[in-house]
């Protein structure tokens, strides 16, 4: 199971984990004013003991079964609700709701309520957050882990059939830019100050390349050319060259995507889909993407055709995200907006 999305740091791939009772105090919208998410009968009936991220145990009975995701607060919190793009700080654990086992423990990471880069069970844990906040979140598998198979998630003692119950435990909330600065990340941008979607001259791509055709609001459509064999070695292109500032090696960089399967044609991620952009530093992802964007400028479209073992997951990495082990993945990339490296010390 993973927190972020498929362009995420590789440290990150199925690594981070979790997500997220409500008594008098605590939130009932988001800062945006959406209810959070309900509580029920499963996550309502956890308990727990000890440190979270670190010795929790859960001493409620099991087993523990929900058919939809629920959010309950253990323990409320003070202070605002957390807005969308502030980082949180979140400690988490990982429970088996068959039999209460402990699958994961992951203590304090700054976390960064971005819709379009966590993965749905996560955002739903995090944006109604409050510091000092603890949360259960119960949840079927496949709410969790998708259709991936439970031998692929790295995980002891879980079936597809079983329920999981995710603790978490929020502590202080900071703007990102404040959040980066302090651990000498890139600061972050406001929607207002990113590109719709990537614009300048365009530029035909190399034979045997995927055509893209773009509908009006720029999200892409990838076709898998007919008879060509998918390339081994990573392969990239500019669709489009944009005329804005140079991405640089540690930048944080704010994209839309698109991400198909070379031997399917199909979709397997897209925060077109998803309806906002996705951002990270160029230095904390796949070399696919790390490549396909330092040197290019903002406002650019970006094509790159990555193989397992040249720039991607590679063979384990795929199988754990319920891929073939060989296959070659394809990505769209609009350059929406970038922010140095060097800002952070400023």
């Amino acid at each position: 199971m993973k927190l972020t999305r498929a362009i995420a740091p590789v440290a990150l791939v199925g690594a981070l984990l979790l997500a997220g009772c409500s008594g008098g105090g605590s939130a009932k919208a988001d800062a945006d004013g959406t209810d959070c998410l309900a509580s029920g009968k499963a996550s309502s009936s956890v308990k727990v003991s000890g440190s979270v991220g670190d010795d929790l145990k859960l001493t409620s009975d099991t087993p523990v079964s929900t058919k939809k995701i629920e959010r309950s607060v253990i323990k409320e919190g003070k202070g605002d609700v957390v807005e969308a793009g502030q980082s949180v700080l979140t400690s988490m654990t990982l429970f088996s709701g068959a039999d209460g086992s402990v699958l994961q423990q992951l203590p304090a990471n700054a976390i960064t309520v971005d819709k379009g880069g966590l993965a749905d069970w996560a955002y739903e844990g995090l944006r109604c957050a409050t510091a000092g906040e603890q949360v259960a979140l119960a949840a079927p598998y496949a709410d969790v882990f998708g259709d991936q198979d439970p031998k692929e998630t790295g995980l002891d003692n879980i079936t597809a059939d079983d329920s999981l119950v995710i603790v978490m435990e929020f502590g202080e909330i900071s703007d990102a830019a404040d959040a980066a600065a302090a651990t000498g990340e890139p600061g972050t941008l406001e929607d207002s100050e990113l590109l719709k979607k990537a614009e300048g001259k365009s530029v035909k791509a190399p034979a045997g390349f995927p055509t893209v055709k773009l509908a009006d609001n720029g999200e892409p459509t990838i076709t898998i050319p007919k008879g060509v064999d998918a390339p081994t070695k990573l392969s990239i292109a500019t669709l489009i060259e944009g005329d804005g500032e140079t991405v640089k090696p540690g930048d944080r960089v704010y994209v839309n995507y698109r991400g198909v399967i070379w031997s399917t044609g199909e979709e397997f991620d897209s925060s077109w889909s998803r309806g906002a952009p996705a951002n990270f530093m160029t230095t904390g992802v796949i070399g696919g993407f790390q490549k396909a964007l330092e040197g290019q400028k903002v406002g650019s479209q970006v094509i790159s055709v990555v193989p397992a073992e040249d720039g991607g997951y590679g063979a384990a990495g795929l199988k754990q995200q319920g891929h073939k082990e060989d296959d070659v993945m394809v990505f769209v990339l609009d350059i929406l907006g970038t922010v140095h490296a060097d800002s952070a010390a400023e």
